[in-house]
């Protein structure tokens, strides 16, 4: 902010009471404006509306702060005005005591040469200069007019300054009285745009609050959905554990009949099936790798793994990208009919391929490496489930 003096004849314009209500009210009703906010029928939408509102609060905030320099300004303005007014009032009072003191030497010379001429009117040496004659003598007297007249006319020149330096003091004091009406005014308005701020800071910080009670309230919910989703994908891959249990023991049944059973189909290493490409190998190398790692929700090892974070993973091994999650992997990839699986192809599990909601590697043999669920680990499992997918995908 500038720092500049101001003559009294040049001040700032007053920053008048009308405009100084009508500044305030403004500023008042924009706060009021600010304070309201929507009812929300959600935590997000009431998060959005304390959002919005503290950017209307801080909008104001730095208004009403611009408008508190500027009233500064004016103050230190009128603060200068009234300085420089009281300066010239110093200077032209000593004017007029300087005069004054003039005129008064003025009239005691000139008063006390006339009382002389008056004294001495009768004899022969008036002014007690010795004269000879009544010409000389009369010479000294016109003199003494002529000097007497000369004072009388400065006289009336001190006296004519004096009152005219009166008038100026009292334009002076006048303007000087103006100025600390403007620096008054101007105070009370800055102070009264201050005190509007400290409220409204108030209200934004309780906002501020608002918010952050909002957004945790908004990820407990979040993390309240997630694991409800978690809860009922253990529930679906319990059921499907179960239902793999059944198959595995009916397969016994059928094994005890004489009936060859690929091992796969009870969920144990089938051994080492060739893989149809370099790439494949070192996918389901990686996968075996893994076997009796935990689960972890989103996990993508090197200590614990999702399903999709598993092949995920092994597939980056050979050199393949893909994304993060089940329903893309089966999106991303040529597709493959269940009888035509090859070890390193992903096999899903759900009601469709568009939305299932496992996958796991198929290394041959009717098997294949998965991450199951919490509580469990890496392991061989067979793909025989009520949900498998009906075509898997190739990376």
């Amino acid at each position: 902010m500038s720092r500049r003096s101001v003559s009294p004849h040049r001040g700032a314009r007053p920053f008048g009471p009308r405009h100084l209500a009508l500044s305030l009210a403004l500023g008042l009703a924009l706060s009021a404006t600010a304070i309201a906010v929507p009812a929300g029928a959600t935590p997000q939408t009431d998060l959005a509306s304390k959002t919005a509102q503290a950017q209307r609060l801080q909008a104001q905030i730095d208004a009403n702060s611009q408008k508190a320099d500027a009233l500064d300004e004016q103050f230190l303005q009128a603060q200068n005005a009234v300085a420089e007014a009281n300066h010239q009032i110093a200077i032209a009072e000593r004017g007029i005591a300087q005069a004054q003191q003039q005129e008064s030497a003025l009239r005691t010379r000139l008063g006390s040469r006339a009382a002389l001429l008056y004294m001495g009117a009768g004899s022969g040496d008036p002014l007690g200069i010795d004269a000879t004659n009544v010409q000389e003598l009369g010479s000294r007297a016109k003199y003494g007019e002529a000097a007497a007249e000369s004072d009388s006319r400065l006289i009336d020149q001190l006296t004519l300054l004096d009152e005219q330096l009166h008038r100026q003091t009292q334009d002076l004091q006048k303007q000087k009285s103006d100025a600390q009406n403007r620096q008054k005014v101007a105070d009370t308005a800055r102070r009264q745009v201050e005190q509007i701020n400290s409220t409204m800071q108030r209200l934004l910080n309780s906002t501020r609050s608002d918010i952050k009670a909002l957004a945790n309230r908004i990820e407990q919910q979040k993390i309240a959905a997630q694991a409800a989703a978690e809860q009922r994908r253990i529930r679906e891959e319990a059921a499907q554990q179960a239902a793999a249990q059944r198959a595995a023991a009916e397969a016994s049944n059928i094994s005890a009949r004489g009936v060859r059973v690929s091992f796969g189909d009870i969920g144990i290493d089938p051994g080492n099936i060739p893989a149809p490409s370099s790439g494949a190998a070192t996918a389901v190398a990686y996968a075996r790798a893994q076997i009796n790692k935990p689960y972890v929700y989103a996990g993508t090892g090197p200590g614990a793994f999702d399903c999709s974070g598993l092949t995920m993973m092994a597939w980056a091994r050979a050199g393949v990208s893909m994304t993060h999650g089940s329903e893309a992997q089966w999106e991303e990839f040529p597709k493959v009919p269940i009888p035509d699986l090859q070890p390193g192809d992903l096999v899903f599990f759900g009601s469709s391929g568009p939305s299932n909601h496992h996958v796991g590697i198929y290394v041959g043999g009717g098997t294949m490496i998965e991450a199951p669920h919490t509580g469990a680990v890496v392991r061989y499992s067979t793909i025989y489930r009520p949900d498998l997918v009906s075509t898997g995908s190739r990376p």
